[in-house]
């Protein structure tokens, strides 16, 4: 599969980083770097698109500007791409009305898209789109597996990561915890890592984005001692 990360700064970066390090040798991760100085309404966006965009399966939006949802839909029929992940962990960057605009546009596109809120909330049956599944499969809501000696967390393996990474820094963090400690240490692990979602109160889930990622990690935890 190739994959198309649309890139503005550390965001973006740090997560084409775990992708990297962390995912299939077969996947072809490229990145398309676009400015932060973007105007949030542009006249002709093809303007401010790069000349040379990489062709891909499955283009996964980390803008850190509405701008770039300007840009998208250029981008995405520029490489070839027939599925799209829109992460959303900062609604600044991709307000709920730019992204039902954007929904309406990849229908008549043909193109799936999915909106992930945050996007360590990504799950595989979430999209029907096979390119969204297999990247889901590895990257989304966590997922580990937890061995425990003495009331001791002794390995973690990690199934599925938060895309951001931070899951492996969580599991490898964990080992020597007690295990009625485990869950509690995994949410400040997750915020140490750091977490890249707003401290913004978020009206759908009355929280912040950050406080829901760090749920989905000490849920995680929670499930594997459980098992």
């Amino acid at each position: 599969m190739k994959l198309l990360a649309i890139v503005q700064g550390n965001y973006g970066k740090r997560m084409v980083e775990a992708w990297q390090a962390h995912g299939p040798a077969q996947w072809e991760i490229a990145t398309l770097g676009i400015p932060t100085a973007l105007p949030t309404m542009m006249e002709d966006p093809a303007e401010f698109l790069p000349r040379d965009i990489p062709k891909a399966d499955l283009v996964i939006s980390l803008g850190e500007n509405p701008g770039v949802a300007e840009l998208l839909p250029a981008i995405v029929k520029a490489a070839g791409a027939s599925a799209v992940i829109a992460a959303v962990d900062n609604r600044a960057w991709l307000p709920p009305g730019l992204a039902k605009q954007l929904e309406r546009v990849f229908q008549k596109m043909g193109v799936s898209i999915i909106f992930p809120v945050t996007f360590c909330a990504l799950k595989e049956d979430d999209a029907h789109d096979p390119l969204i599944q297999e990247f889901a499969r590895l990257f989304g809501d966590p997922e580990i597996e937890i061995a425990v000696e003495n009331d001791r967390v002794k390995e973690v393996r990690v199934i599925r990561s938060a895309p951001c990474g931070s899951t492996y820094f969580v599991a490898e963090a964990l080992k020597g915890t007690k295990t009625q400690d485990a869950e509690e240490k995994s949410g400040i692990l997750h915020h140490n890592y750091p977490c890249l979602a707003t401290m913004n109160m978020d009206r759908q889930f009355h929280d912040t984005l950050m406080h829901r990622a760090g749920y989905f990690t000490k849920q995680a935890v929670n499930r594997a001692l459980k098992k």
